[in-house]
């Protein structure tokens, strides 16, 4: 009977689940495929089809290895290597994500009713990602989004398997997992995680407690990482050169600050990209503002309650999450534009559940058991023995005057279903228009009319062309280096540039980007064309000879 009385709430999240996916995909299918994810593709490819240390290949600075490649190389058993399957897996990932933040809400919750409450505030952040720069972050190439469900399962660990023997084993190998595939995991997981079980530690004077476990579990999960990717590079396997991230003078950290807040309105869809009609874009906006605003003051309540030693393990650690995700953005030397706002995608899912959680345990605040205190001043507040702990985060209720908690309740109950209903009526009925299936999809036409099977071009038409084409063009990525043409160290494998393999017989350009290379490397390294074919932004050079002869490369 008890199997029978969960088996209906699980076939409604199996069925919203599949409704979302399928929503998702119609929304990833806007997004052109760009030579990024289109490389994953291919090392999947490889990864599946035994080549499992990926040897020869030289990757991005974010591998992806263990995470969105092992993912690609399920989803390409049913597609094979094909733009669709890119999308499929953009879209799956960020189900993932709406799941499991809705399911690490929902855990902080101690009723039925605060639990289903924190459930839709994380949904209704998180359901309608904005189009644009939105559904590129979101809803393309792994661009750190697909991180964030290794750091969720991790949290929801450690909130419902907290007198587990093995937790912190479980939650250092998920971690550990995650950092090998993405650097960012050490800085948006790892980091926060040994920071606040640390302070907890140190402020209780507890130096055998679960805290500890934790924060030996953050560290070893940072040094299994890197020692996993080391063995792996010595035994032959690939290279992932090491992002170049630098301090930023102090000077621009406030122009840096700005873009960054421009980049959480794009993610939480406060700032619209005008593609929808003028009364949408603004009611969207509309209805948005207040999960933005819910999950700023969920990260400055909870920083305070942390401070205090009152707030909740899994609540500090995201709010801390968000404040390294964010911090680094600014300080670093990484690029900032819109375009990089897939540096800080984890934080919207972290963002939505701590402001979901905030929500529950402000809801069952009334029905909260007195917590007690320890003799010795300043301690921190035990934890009390309910599953969810909410009486260990009294959250909104601990620093705010009861009038303004009563007022809070109240308008999330009545803001909360009107956010909810637009965002759904949203996701069923807008249909993003179909993009382009790769970028310089009329030069891959082209080649593929004209019977080019291999030649060399510019990063954002090699590789996106050869997954476009579903290989049957395949174009590698080329660098201009002193007025002549090289092989890329980055998203290739060696295998591209043998001669003894292969016969590239033409050159695709971009004109606008010539770090690429350029019409003269082009002709000073090979002469004139037997053909020249140009487009409005792409020019292709065919020869009647192996380019791959006397080729170098960079690596």
């Amino acid at each position: 009977m008890r199997h029978l009385r969960w088996a209906g709430p699980a076939a409604v999240v199996v069925v919203a689940a599949a409704g979302l996916f399928a929503a998702y995909l119609r929304m990833a299918r806007a997004v052109t495929v760009n030579s990024d994810g289109a490389s994953n593709a291919l090392q999947a490819w490889d990864l599946f089809h035994g080549n499992v240390l990926l040897r020869g290949w030289t990757l991005s600075d974010v591998s992806f290895y263990p995470t969105e490649l092992v993912q690609y190389g399920i989803i390409q058993l049913v597609t094979g290597v094909t733009t669709e399957q890119i999308h499929i897996a953009a879209a799956l990932s960020w189900t993932l994500v709406v799941c499991f933040a809705a399911w690490l809400a929902r855990s902080a919750a101690t009723s039925w009713r605060s639990g289903a409450v924190a459930a839709g505030v994380a949904v209704a952040v998180l359901v309608v990602p904005s189009p644009g720069v939105g559904y590129q972050t979101l809803l393309s190439s792994p661009n750190h989004t697909g991180s964030a469900v290794p750091l969720l399962i991790a949290w929801l660990l450690i909130d419902r398997a907290r007198d587990r023997p093995w937790l912190p084993y479980a939650v250092g190998a998920v971690l550990a997992w995650g950092a090998m595939g993405d650097p960012l995991i050490t800085f948006v997981g790892a980091a926060p995680l040994i920071a606040v079980t640390g302070y907890r530690t140190v402020r209780a004077r507890a130096w055998r407690g679960l805290d500890v476990r934790l924060a030996a579990a953050g560290v070893g999960s940072v040094v299994v990482s890197h020692a996993a990717l080391w063995l792996i590079e010595q035994a032959g396997g690939f290279r992932a050169p090491r992002p170049p991230i630098e301090l930023s003078p102090i000077e621009v950290w406030a122009d840096r600050a700005g873009t960054v807040s421009r980049m959480l309105g794009t993610l939480f869809g406060t700032a619209r990209p005008h593609v929808q009609p003028g009364w949408v874009e603004t009611t969207l906006q509309v209805v948005r503002v207040p999960g933005l605003l819910l999950a700023v003051v969920a990260v400055l309540v909870t920083a305070v309650a942390a401070v205090r030693g009152r707030a909740d393990r899994v609540d500090a650690v995201l709010a801390a999450a968000i404040v390294c995700d964010l911090g680094a953005e600014i300080v670093s030397t990484l690029p900032i534009d819109l375009l990089a706002t897939r540096e800080v995608a984890p934080v919207l899912p972290l963002a939505a559940v701590l402001a979901a959680r905030l929500t529950a345990r402000t809801l069952d605040d009334r029905r909260a058991p007195a917590v007690e205190r320890s003799a010795r001043p300043n301690a921190p507040v035990a934890e009390p023995a309910t599953r969810a702990g909410s009486a260990a985060s009294p959250a909104i209720g601990s620093i705010t005057p009861p009038v303004l908690v009563r007022r809070f309740r109240g308008a999330v109950l009545a803001v909360l279903p009107v956010v909810l209903a637009a965002q759904l009526i949203t996701l069923v009925a807008y249909a993003p228009p179909q993009a382009a299936p790769i970028e310089g999809q009329e030069a891959a036409e082209w080649l593929q009319d004209h019977g080019m099977r291999y030649g060399l071009g510019s990063y954002w038409v090699s590789n996106n062309i050869t997954v476009g084409t579903s290989r049957q063009v395949t174009v590698v990525p080329t660098l201009s280096d002193h007025g002549r043409l090289v092989g890329m160290c980055w998203q290739t494998h060696t295998d591209m540039y043998d001669p003894a393999k292969h016969d590239a017989r033409f050159v695709l350009l971009e004109k606008h980007r010539p770090m690429y290379g350029t019409e003269s490397d082009v002709i000073t390294q090979y002469g004139p064309p037997t053909t020249r074919q140009d487009f409005p932004s792409y020019v292709i050079f065919v020869y009647g000879r192996n380019l791959l002869e006397g080729f170098a490369t960079t690596c």
